[in-house]
């Protein structure tokens, strides 16, 4: 089964942030380890300076062992600290020092990146780390200004100035490049991280709403109790009285059956406040589940012709009969057809990891302001009296309480589908 879209998963980054810099660590290293064997190449046989190539080299292959050491740290599943981080930097710092030593020292013009692990320090540590991170650039650096080998030309004459200027120039464009880099990802990882904070303070909003309508939907249950009773009651003997009378037979059928669906919900409303699972715990096929959901609401809406197509292995997945999640997919239906007051689809897939639902209607389709407000609190397009909008917020929370999602949108021929996507796992029972 494929998925009409993928999200870029940001969670498991936010999750562990450390973890998250310490690779964005690894990549800046790789960038840095190409930026210098170009520079040495390119100083070495255009601008023809002399340098020590074998403790240059040393020097460089020691950073390349210690960015193959911590990529390798990062597959282990051990927490990243930002200890570990500072550790890290001072690692490449020291390395970053080494290396000036031997290629002129404080009068390279590539000294200035001492800022780039000082702005990453600034950004991803506490404040001390970065102080003292600051304390250990303007040490090395006032180290190199006496102690470090000279850049001289082939031949023992001193580079020119412009040399000079030029390399200051292109230190420039790197650093200024890494560091705008850096902080276009951490600040997309923080907008992302601010985004996800909203919608779980949003769905914990949405869940205290949902209590407190559960216990306003237990309280009415037991008062609509008695009336229904009395309501098949009632049918049941006029459909006795007037069985000689078809069409009024087949109405008072219907009303019967209408009457015998809301008994159903209240037992389950009733049974939801004495704290039983909304799962009976009863096993069926997830086949069958989906043909019960069908045959519920074309029994719900006789006016409305379902069609419904299966896809999936064979013999399907045992499931258990989660009654909450029947009732959301039967709010979509229900949406659909009021949508589209003849006919609707439902089409159900499954694979071994996910089950997907689409369920379309033949309306008018859903705009882009209505589309951003699908499933949110008391939202409905419906008009005044005919719907709460808390059909699709129930809808929502039930699905993403099983792991899954909800999503809307528009189709190329006409008319909208609803597609959720759920995880197998959340109601397959284990083998």
């Amino acid at each position: 089964m494929t998925r009409l879209s993928d999200q870029p998963n940001f969670e498991q980054f936010l999750l562990q942030p450390d973890r998250y810099n310490l690779r964005l660590l690894v990549l800046f290293r790789n960038i840095v380890i190409a930026a210098q064997i170009v520079t040495i190449a390119v100083v070495i046989s255009a601008f023809r300076i002399s340098l020590p190539l074998l403790p240059v080299s040393l020097w460089i292959g020691l950073l390349v062992l210690f960015n193959l050491a911590t990529w390798l740290r990062l597959k282990s599943p051990r927490a990243v600290t930002k200890s570990e981080l500072f550790g890290q930097m001072l690692g490449d710092i020291a390395i970053f020092t080494g290396l000036l030593y031997f290629t002129g020292g404080a009068t390279n013009p590539f000294v200035g990146m001492y800022l780039l692990p000082l702005a990453i320090s600034a950004a991803m540590l506490p404040w001390a780390y970065t102080a003292s991170m600051m304390i250990v650039t303007c040490a090395c650096y006032l180290v190199l200004l006496p102690f470090h080998v000279p850049l001289v030309r082939v031949g023992g004459e001193l580079p020119h100035f412009h040399l000079f200027l030029t390399g200051g120039a292109i230190n420039y464009a790197i650093t200024a490049g890494l560091i705008a880099y850096f902080v276009f990802k951490v600040t997309t990882a923080l907008r992302e991280n601010e985004r996800l904070l909203a919608k779980a303070k949003e769905n914990e909003l949405n869940s205290e709403r949902i209590i407190g309508l559960g216990a306003l939907a237990a309280g009415t249950a037991h008062e609509l109790g008695s009336p229904l009773s009395t309501v098949a009651v009632v049918v049941k003997e006029l459909q006795r009285d007037y069985q000689h009378l078809p069409e009024l037979s087949e109405g008072l059928r219907i009303i019967s059956d209408q009457s015998r669906i809301c008994k159903e919900a209240l037992s389950r409303l009733t049974a939801s406040a004495n704290h039983a699972q909304l799962a009976d715990g009863s096993r069926l096929s997830l086949e069958k589940f989906l043909v019960e959901i069908v045959e519920k609401c074309q029994l719900m809406r006789p006016d409305i012709k379902v069609h419904h197509t299966i896809e999936g292995k064979r013999p399907a997945p045992e499931i258990f009969q989660e009654l909450a999640l029947s009732q959301s997919i039967i709010n979509l239906l229900n949406n659909a057809a009021d949508a589209s007051p003849r006919h609707i689809t439902m089409e159900s897939r499954w694979n071994e990891q996910e089950l997907q639902i689409r369920i379309s209607d033949k309306g008018k389709g859903i705009s882009p302001e209505v589309a951003g407000m699908m499933g949110k609190a008391f939202f409905t397009t419906k008009a005044a009296g005919t719907g709460s909008g808390l059909g699709l917020l129930l809808t929502n929370t039930i699905i993403s309480r099983l792991g899954g999602s909800v999503k809307w949108f528009n189709l190329p021929e006409g008319g909208a589908c609803a597609e959720v996507l759920l995880p197998l796992s959340s109601i397959v029972v284990p083998s």
